[in-house]
C-alpha cells in the first residue's frame, strides 16, 4: 500500500502548482532544473543530516576497525543507507504532516516542515515518487552492506530493520508515533543509540560490548529538550490536525519546563561522564562546553516562561537547543579519533 492510500479522504493534498505561479513555460531547461534541484534539497531538510553523521561516526570509531573507519567503504556505505533512510523519513512526513504543517502559522526553518507541499515547489506525486526512490536505493545500499560485512551479519539486519521501522513509524502508520506522543522519544532513540549501534557494528563490533550503549545515553538525552521544543511553535496546527505530539498533550509551558528538566539531566550526564571517564573517555572534557551551554539554553527557556509569550516561533530558543546537541556528537568524535 501506497503512503499516500493511507492518508484520510478528508486529508488529501490539495496544494498549489509547482512554483506557486512561476510561469514556468517561459524558464529554460536550466532554470527549471535549477529550480527543482532547489526544490528538493529544501525538501531533505539537509540542516538536521550533520547530527546523524557524528554519532554515526562516534560508534565506528568507538568500534576501533584496523586503520580507522575512514579508509574502509563499509564506512561510507553504511552512512549511504542511514542518508537514505532519513530522505525516506523527512519525505513521508511532507505527505503526512501536510494538513498540519498546512495550517502552521508559526512555521520557521526548525520546525512545520519544508513547506515544499505547502508553497507547491514539489507536487504530491513527486515526493511519493522520491520517497519510493529513497526507499529502493536504501535496499540496495543495504544488501550491498550486508554482502560486504564478512560476520556478525544477524545483529546488523537486526539493528537496521528495527532503525527502519523506528525511523519510518515517525508518521507514517500503522504506528504513526509522533500522533501518539511517542515521537519525541523516537527521534531521541533512532538519532543516538540508533545509529551509534549501526556504527559499531557495521565496523565490526559486538552488540554485546556495553561502549555502544554508555556511549549514546548523554547524546539521548541531549536529543530530547530540542525535540520536544520543536513541537511548540505547532502546537495549535498539531492540535487541530490530530497530532498528539507532547507539546499538545502537555501545553506549551509545562513542554518548556519539561525541556528544562531535561537539558539539566543532559548537562548533569555531561558531567558523569566526564569524570568518570566512562565509554573510553569519548566525553573527556564536555562539561566544559555543556554545561555553559546548557545554563544558556536555560536562562532562554526561563525567559520564555516569565514573559508568558503564547505558543509561537521560539527560534532563539530553538538554535540554543539544536547547538547543544552538537557537543555530545562533536567530543565524542574528536576524542574518539585521537
Amino acid at each position: 500500500m501506497r503512503i499516500s492510500d493511507r492518508v484520510k479522504p478528508q486529508q488529501r493534498l490539495h496544494v498549489d502548482p509547482p512554483g506557486q505561479g512561476l510561469e514556468q513555460g517561459r524558464l529554460g531547461v536550466f532554470e527549471r532544473l535549477r529550480f527543482k534541484t532547489g526544490a528538493w534539497l529544501k525538501g531533505l531538510r539537509l540542516q538536521f543530516y550533520p547530527m546523524t553523521w557524528l554519532a554515526y561516526t562516534a560508534g565506528a570509531l568507538a568500534a576501533g576497525p584496523e586503520g580507522g573507519p575512514f579508509g574502509n567503504p563499509v564506512f561510507w556505505l553504511g552512512y549511504l543507507c542511514l542518508f537514505l533512510l532519513e530522505a525516506a523519513t523527512v519525505l513521508s512526513n511532507e505527505i503526512l504532516d501536510f494538513p498540519s504543517d498546512r495550517a502552521n502559522r508559526f512555521f520557521s526553518m526548525f520546525s512545520g516542515g519544508s513547506r515544499v507541499l505547502v508553497e507547491g515547489l514539489l507536487s504530491p506525486r513527486e515526493v511519493r515518487t522520491g520517497i519510493a526512490v529513497m526507499l529502493t536505493a536504501f535496499v540496495v545500499a543495504t544488501v550491498t552492506l550486508l554482502a560486504m560485512i564478512p560476520r556478525s551479519e544477524l545483529p546488523v539486519v537486526i539493528a537496521v530493520a528495527v532503525l527502519t521501522v523506528l525511523a519510518i513509524g515517525y508518521t507514517v502508520p500503522p504506528l504513526k508515533l509522533s500522533y501518539r506522543g511517542l515521537g519525541e522519544i523516537d527521534v531521541a532513540i533512532t538519532h543516538s543509540i540508533g545509529v551509534i549501534l549501526c556504527g559499531f557494528l557495521f565496523l565490526g563490533g559486538n552488540w554485546q560490548d556495553p561502549l555502544p550503549w554508555v556511549l549514546s545515553l548523554p547524546l539521548l538525552m541531549a536529543i530530547l529538550p530540542a525535540i520536544l521544543l520543536s513541537g511548540v511553535p505547532d502546537l495549535e496546527a498539531d492540535a487541530a490536525a490530530g497530532k498528539r505530539t507532547l507539546a499538545v498533550r502537555l501545553g506549551h509551558r509545562k513542554a518548556l519546563h519539561l525541556a528544562g528538566a531535561l537539558t539539566l539531566s543532559a548537562a548533569t550526564a555531561s558531567v558523569v561522564w566526564d569524570r568518570l571517564g566512562l565509554a573510553d573517555g569519548a566525553y573527556a572534557g564536555i562539561a566544559y562546553l555543556a554545561v555553559p551551554h546548557a545554563l544558556w539554553l536555560g536562562w532562554l527557556l526561563h525567559r520564555r516562561l516569565q514573559s508568558e509569550a503564547p505558543a509561537g516561533r521560539i527560534d532563539s530558543l530553538m538554535v540554543a537547543a539544536l547547538t547543544f546537541i552538537l557537543w555530545f556528537g562533536i567530543v565524542p568524535v574528536f576524542r574518539l579519533a585521537t
